[in-house]
């Protein structure tokens, strides 16, 4: 299990990276209105139930989608968590629990949390993958770039038309 996870964080790291790579390259001027594609994933892939990744970009209902997402995968996980003893503390003596305490977990409850959390970890993974190709395209819409070797700069607009 350890693998696995170090494996994703290495996969993701690695593609956020090589995204950074091509968009901070050498002799390209950037444009206040650029949006960094790994910044984009980065906030989609952070841990609360929020696709800031999209919103970032401006891409307000891929964010509410994907929030509400995340949020149908997160609530009923969160519910379980609390049900079966994510709350200890200062009320983890035997009198404060009713005659329908039960500290484990039973076996369903467990399979159903783990895809829970399984589900939300996909949401969250195709959510930043889907921000740094929507912040891609942004940035192919309007991009200013400048070329150090041949001192020119390029102005390119993209506008898609429509054929009646």
């Amino acid at each position: 299990m350890k693998r696995i996870v170090f494996f994703v964080v290495l996969l993701l790291v690695l593609a956020s990276s090589i995204g950074f790579a091509q968009h901070h390259g050498r002799g390209r001027v950037d444009n206040a209105n650029r949006k960094d594609p790994a910044t984009a994933a980065l906030l989609s892939i952070q841990p609360l139930p929020v696709d800031l990744g999209n919103f970032y970009i401006g891409n307000w209902e891929r964010g509410i989608i994907y929030t509400t997402a995340e949020l149908i995968l997160f609530i009923p996980a969160a519910v379980l968590l609390g049900r079966n003893g994510w709350s200890w503390g200062m009320h983890n003596y035997s009198n404060y629990y009713g005659s329908d305490y039960r500290p484990s977990w039973t076996t369903a409850e467990r399979i159903q949390f783990y895809y829970l959390l399984a589900g939300y970890v996909v949401v969250k993974i195709i959510s930043a993958f889907d921000a740094g190709y929507s912040a891609e395209r942004y940035n192919q819409n309007i991009s200013l770039r400048y070329d150090a070797p041949t001192n020119t700069a390029m102005l390119s607009l993209n506008i898609p038309l429509n054929a009646f």
